[in-house]
């Protein structure tokens, strides 16, 4: 079985979002300031380009003032890593020239909502040795068999379980708020005479479908059927019918992995990186055995279960029964194990052992200085009527503080946020490990602190303020035209 592999090239390309922040961990919409320092290193020859051209294809700032994406070259599997650590290093060192860091997760815990979202896109090419791209063939072999363990490595990837200060209830909120990530379908090789444009590409371009050069059949890779791109997985390249691709060279060829929540760590990388590897050698395995690739009844419901549960959903199985989402990653680790031993490839973190790195570095832990005013704000109950328990500052709108003997206030209340975090890289933000809440008041006069020990005597939401107020003004509208 070695031998096959002997014969084959493997490159991987990687596209890694990321965020802009500042010292205390909120985002800041810095990424052109990224942007500007780079081109300015570039122009000044502070940094070798043709250096950093040998692995990086481009950075650049994203439709959020907040996100930049690097995006390599394709890359041998061997350099995966050393680019990796080379691009976190440098961005590190130039958002630390503008006292900025960079959070490497793919939702912020508290300004995500659920947008901006960052993800972690994985090319992986297959190229046999005596050929310059990957074949039709390779193309829906390596898709459909990326597919057929989508909810295990969904679940095993997953890894943004926060947002707005809040668990989400999903293991990827990522995946369950993006507007663009489509689920895949069944890869097949069409005959066609014909390229149709998706409908909602139609107001950008200049054709509804375009036709085959010399009026032949040409043979197309379809993942779907009118060509969309935005999927969680999709081959891509001239061979295929998204529309993007069309007229690109061949050895653009290659299946795009767009489901991956953002590893924390350059090693969790490396790692999704090597188990993507092992699938599409064992995908190739498997069309050179003549093994076709059965499409999973239950592929759909397993992957809502994987977005929502993670490593510990019951996936259903083809017979109706269920089984552990950990048992199904195990076992596809196993099947790809052999794979990485031929090309001497070790996973070096949990991953190895079907633990997500959710699960090894920990969910951030989120604190709340008042649980009776945290379930409150929850409910969109913003105005609150609270006795204080002991004499307070009311610091003025003009910035002076006044004392304030112990009373009952009534105001907006809003939850101030204290970040803490590990970082694995400088100036890199790996994951966010605490989320501390504590609690204001706006009133008439200015802003006052709410203690722990306060007591809330009533709370309203804003709709129901505004209630309370035209209700009060209607009733003395009335009793001033019948008095």
């Amino acid at each position: 079985m070695e031998g096959f592999i002997e014969n084959l090239k493997i490159r991987v390309g990687i596209e890694n979002e990321l965020l802009t922040v500042n010292n205390k961990g909120f985002i800041v919409p810095a990424a052109d300031l990224i942007i500007k320092e780079i081109i300015d290193d570039i122009v000044n020859k502070r940094i070798d380009i043709g250096f950093l051209k040998r692995f990086i294809y481009g950075i650049q700032w994203e439709p959020h003032p907040a996100q930049l994406e690097v995006v390599t070259q394709p890359l041998n599997f061997l350099l995966v890593e050393k680019t990796m650590k080379l691009i976190r290093t440098y961005l590190g060192e130039v958002a630390s020239r503008r006292k900025l860091m960079i959070y490497a997760g793919s939702v912020h815990p508290i300004q995500s909502n659920p947008f901006p979202i960052n993800g972690t896109h994985i090319s992986i090419s297959v190229v046999p040795k005596r050929r310059k791209s990957m074949p039709r063939k390779f193309l829906v072999y390596v898709h459909n068999n990326v597919r057929r363990y989508l909810p295990e490595l969904i679940a095993l990837t997953a890894n943004s379980p926060v947002m707005s200060g809040e668990y989400s209830g999903y293991a990827s909120t990522r995946l369950h708020y993006s507007r663009v990530l489509r689920p895949s379908r069944y890869a097949i090789i069409r005959r066609s005479k014909a390229t149709i444009i998706p409908r909602e590409k139609r107001a950008i371009l200049k054709y509804a479908f375009i036709f085959t050069r010399d009026k032949r059949y040409e043979h197309k890779v379809v993942a779907d059927r009118v060509g969309i791109r935005l999927l969680d997985i999709t081959p891509r390249g001239p061979y295929t019918n998204i529309i993007e691709d069309y007229g690109s060279g061949p050895e653009s060829s290659r299946v795009e992995i767009r489901f991956i929540d953002n590893p924390s760590t350059v090693d969790y990388l490396v790692d999704v990186t090597h188990i993507l590897m092992g699938i599409a050698l064992e995908a190739i395995d498997l069309l050179r055995r003549k093994q076709k690739i059965v499409e999973s009844k239950s592929l759909e419901e397993n992957r809502l279960r994987a977005i929502k549960d993670g490593i510990n959903a019951d996936f259903i199985t083809e017979n109706g029964d269920t089984v552990s989402a950990r048992k199904c990653v195990l076992e596809m680790i196993e099947n790809i194990r052999p794979y990485l031993d031929m090309l001497g490839v070790k996973l070096q973190t949990s991953l190895r052992s079907g633990v997500p790195e959710i699960e090894k570095l920990g969910k951030p832990k989120i604190s709340s200085e008042h649980e009776i005013i945290h379930r409150y704000l929850r409910q969109g109950k913003v105005f609150l009527r609270v006795k204080l328990n002991s004499s307070r500052a009311l610091i003025t709108f003009s910035g002076n503080r006044d004392s304030l003997k112990a009373k009952t206030v009534f105001g907006f209340v809003f939850p101030q946020y204290k970040l803490e975090w590990t970082s694995f890289e400088k100036n890199i933000i790996s994951t966010f490990t605490r989320i501390h809440i504590s609690y204001w008041m706006l009133t008439n006069h200015g802003y006052i602190r709410i203690h722990p020990d306060d007591i809330v005597i009533s709370a309203i939401t804003p709709i129901g303020a505004l209630t309370k107020i035209f209700s009060s003004v209607y009733k003395g509208l009335l009793e001033r035209n019948f008095s």
